[in-house]
């Protein structure tokens, strides 16, 4: 193709590429606000030339590729910090909602209630015959049984919650797998034709991401831009087109809560919990079976102590009604949870050392109300108060520790997030320099096609 016809040729083609670098644009454009977009380039390169005299003439321009501009190595790190992004976030929330349990900033907890209730032994040793001190003495430790049952109660209650969650995390898990296996199959064919799946990559990769802020996962992406994702250790998540399943399965070990299970179609399901190392799943799992059930055995190993070291006293005692050997708290209810009175009667309550020392005496009173004091050899050698003052100052730290690692992650995501926004994200000013450099190119086509035209009149007007 020469002469004229030429002109018409390379301007035909300018105009088909500069339309299709204008829609790149134009498209970047449009996702300039898109998460995980990632901003496409066109790339132009001279249209083969023809033989010809004296030499080769040039056809003009064709766009050779339309490619995403990304950086793999921050895309992978991206992954990572999503990961550790959802395992902290859900470990600071779910800490956040356990320390309600541990109301002793407002002096209504369990360590306001284990002061109050020696400090009522001591009233009732200061008068034992003072019938309203003995009231009190069984309305304190009254209150303490039900601070201690509603702690339990309500660290139960967390972890069913949590519970709820992990189940919640393993049906996204599966949905996100899902769709990254359609979305596998659907690259393979797009590229298998030669066309870039850029938009389908990018959806890809979001999903991706977000299934890295459910469960730690690693990939691999083979020739035909499939990936295969795996999970836990070592099993494959997605292969292709097929999408595998986590479970959840009750664990009656574990108070009927939910192992996670890997599915892979075929033989028995494999338990992955313990093998689960970042991401949302993590967070939730070691708030679950680490923090609240810790929580959890700390008071009733201090409610079984409590329980043994007061009714071993107080059996020795002595009652205003004579009354021995008898137990101030259900013998039986040895958890925070079960914990309650055995002794509702004052007339009962054992102060004097002796039946003939009955009312004046307050040896056993006196003995009870030491108990605050006294080291616990149960406790590791400490007493009531330091026990649950060292727990709680323990989970503060964990939770403090918890916020630290969440803020410290954020900031290194900000900053991930900054740099891939350098390599793929939209750059507004960039872009509309590209626009009108591209509709200038647009119209000089234009304007080459309308004078070849031109030029065919001129020669058709000279035959006439």
């Amino acid at each position: 193709m020469s002469g004229l016809n030429g002109l018409f040729g390379i301007g035909s083609n300018a105009l088909a590429t500069f339309q299709r670098a204008l829609s790149v644009t134009g498209q970047n454009i449009a996702n300039v606000s898109t998460p995980g977009y990632s901003r496409q380039e066109i790339t132009l390169s001279e249209s083969l030339p023809e033989n010809g005299q004296p030499g080769q003439i040039g056809t003009g321009v064709t766009a050779t590729e339309i490619r995403r501009s990304v950086d793999s190595f921050v895309e992978q790190q991206l992954l990572s910090s999503n990961e550790r992004v959802g395992q902290f976030g859900a470990s600071h929330k779910a800490l956040s909602q356990i320390q309600l349990v541990f109301n002793d900033a407002n002096d209504q907890g369990i360590a306001a209630g284990l002061n109050e209730f020696f400090k009522a032994w001591q009233d009732v040793a200061t008068n034992p015959a003072d019938l309203t001190a003995r009231t009190v003495l069984l309305t304190k430790a009254d209150g303490l049984t039900k601070l201690l049952n509603q702690a339990d109660a309500q660290l139960s209650a967390q972890r069913t919650s949590l519970d709820g969650q992990v189940q919640s995390g393993i049906n996204d898990v599966n949905a996100l797998a899902s769709k990254i296996a359609d979305l596998n199959s659907q690259i393979k064919l797009t590229e298998i034709s030669g066309q870039q799946a850029n938009d389908l990559r990018d959806q890809r990769g979001r999903f991706l991401n977000d299934l890295a802020g459910l469960v730690d996962i690693s990939s691999i992406e083979d020739a035909t831009g499939q990936v295969t994702v795996f999970v836990g250790i070592g099993q494959v998540l997605v292969a292709e087109k097929t999408a595998y399943r986590l479970t959840g399965v009750a664990n009656i070990a574990n108070n009927g809560l939910l192992d996670v299970r890997y599915d892979g179609g075929t033989g028995p399901n494999t338990d992955i919990t313990s093998a689960i190392s970042g991401g949302r799943l993590k967070g939730l799992i070691d708030a679950r079976d680490t923090t609240a059930a810790g929580l959890q055995t700390s008071l009733n190993t201090l409610t079984a102590q409590l329980v043994s070291q007061v009714n071993t006293q107080h059996r020795l005692g002595y009652g205003l009604d004579g009354s021995t050997t008898q137990d101030f708290f259900t013998a039986s209810g040895t958890t925070a949870g079960t914990i309650s009175m055995a002794l509702t009667d004052r007339q009962k309550i054992a102060a004097s050392s002796t039946a003939a020392g009955v009312p004046g005496n307050n040896v056993n009173a006196l003995a009870l109300s030491n108990l605050q004091t006294a080291s616990v050899a149960g406790l590791g050698n400490t007493t009531f108060q330091g026990y649950y003052s060292a727990m709680a100052g323990s989970f503060g730290g964990t939770l403090q520790g918890a916020t630290r690692d969440l803020q410290g992650q954020e900031i290194l995501h900000d900053q991930l997030l900054a740099h891939r926004a350098e390599v793929s994200g939209v750059s507004m000013d960039e872009e509309l320099i590209n626009l009108l450099k591209y509709q200038r190119a647009f119209e000089a086509a234009s304007k080459l096609i309308t004078t070849s035209d031109e030029m065919l009149q001129t020669i058709l007007t000279l035959k006439r």
